[in-house]
């Protein structure tokens, strides 16, 4: 394991535990409803999760760089155990719920600036297409594993199987020889214009996603009548899609530029976003889920890549807490909405909630050019 170069480390890490990360994400929804919780009750407690980092964002922007990366790495899934057990027995659900956040803001501050430290600066873009790869092409293996197992032992228990991913991802960056360097304080004020410029097309988006991502389970299940294990194997499908679209996604940034990459993939992913709400074959239906996935998601590593150059180092754990913290809570208030729309409404509702996602998008994508119009020294 230690004759792997530190970044590969990492890489492999970062599979591991999103492997845990993505079974949890995708079967929540169902693992509450196997406890009894109705759909709006589903809503907040998926607000519940995003809400959480939002609350501890500004706190962990001060505290990471002081604590440093790798620590504050090791702290994120040390919450992480406790928080899924809990979640997956059904005992104090919301306070693991808010548990899991917090380690989750804790992951989404350190893991991209101790990557970037782990790399050199002109392979960047190359690092993080890799590690966003493996990340979502993790969710391929758990997606269907979580459908599978919901047939064995039922929607109830199948959280638990999370658990031993986050700990064999453990020892691959335990003692990760990483100099921290000189732990500089946060000074955002100075740099407050800067920091919204880059997030707004980021948080708008965020908010047009809430509306229906958090439910896309559901609403293909519920539209066509699928079972756990057939759904478990489209959203496999799509994480798949994804990480090969990331994959693909430098030799693009060669011929567009990190920006033009950014819009053209996102800008393309919308038609298929249009046919994933409104076509009524199902053949259909799930070739649009995979491209608009693949496509829309393609662009996060390489604006992860792009925003490192703006940005001073100490800066960077507090700017992707603030941006994850933005997005979550639009996130968050955009998904508790939509519960309560759909609790009114039906299946119905789906119809408004993707238009409002589809003009969001549109918006946000529009933006990227004004975020990214001057590179800051």
């Amino acid at each position: 394991m230690h004759k792997l170069s530190p970044a590969y480390r990492f890489l492999l890490a970062g599979f591991l535990w999103s492997f845990g990360g993505n079974l949890v994400y995708f079967f929540l929804n169902f693992h509450l409803e196997a406890l009894g919780f109705s759909r709006q009750a589903i809503g907040l407690a998926q607000a519940v999760v995003l809400l959480s980092g939002v609350a501890f964002a500004l706190p962990l922007a001060y505290l990471i760089p002081r604590l440093g990366f790798l620590r504050s790495l090791h702290l994120a899934f040390f919450l992480t155990l406790p928080a899924v057990l809990l979640l997956g027995l059904g005992l104090l659900v919301f306070p693991s719920l808010a548990l899991y956040g917090l380690a989750g803001a804790l992951l989404q501050g350190a893991a991209a600036p101790l990557l970037a430290r782990l790399v050199p600066e002109g392979r960047r873009v190359a690092f993080f297409s890799l590690q966003a790869a493996l990340t979502t092409m993790s969710g391929f293996f758990s997606t269907l594993l979580a459908g599978y197992l919901s047939e064995l032992f039922g929607a109830r228990w199948v959280l638990l199987f999370a658990l031993p991913f986050f700990l064999l991802g453990l020892p691959f960056v335990w003692g990760l020889p990483v100099v921290e360097g000189e732990r500089r304080p946060l000074r955002l004020s100075r740099r407050l214009f800067l920091w919204l410029r880059l997030l707004l097309p980021q948080v708008v988006i965020g908010f047009g996603a809430g509306l229906v991502i958090p439910f896309l389970n559901l609403y293909l299940k519920e539209k066509f009548g699928l079972t756990y294990g057939t759904t478990g194997l489209i959203f496999a499908l799509s994480s798949l899609a994804t990480g090969a679209a990331m994959l693909l996604q430098p030799l693009l940034v060669q011929r567009l530029g990190r920006l033009g990459a950014i819009v053209f993939v996102q800008a393309l992913s919308l038609p298929f976003l249009a046919a994933l709400a409104w076509a009524p074959w199902l053949p259909l239906v799930t070739l649009a889920l995979l491209i608009r996935g693949a496509l829309m998601n393609a662009a996060g590593p390489v604006y992860a890549a792009l925003v490192m150059d703006y940005l001073d180092e100490e800066e960077r754990p507090g700017f992707f807490l603030v941006e994850s913290a933005l997005w979550s809570l639009l996130f968050a208030m955009a998904s508790a909405l939509s519960g309560m729309v759909q609790g009114a409404m039906g299946l119905k509702a789906f119809d408004y909630l993707f238009g409002v996602t589809l003009a969001l998008y549109a918006l946000g994508i529009a933006l990227w050019p004004w975020a990214f119009r001057k590179r800051v020294d």
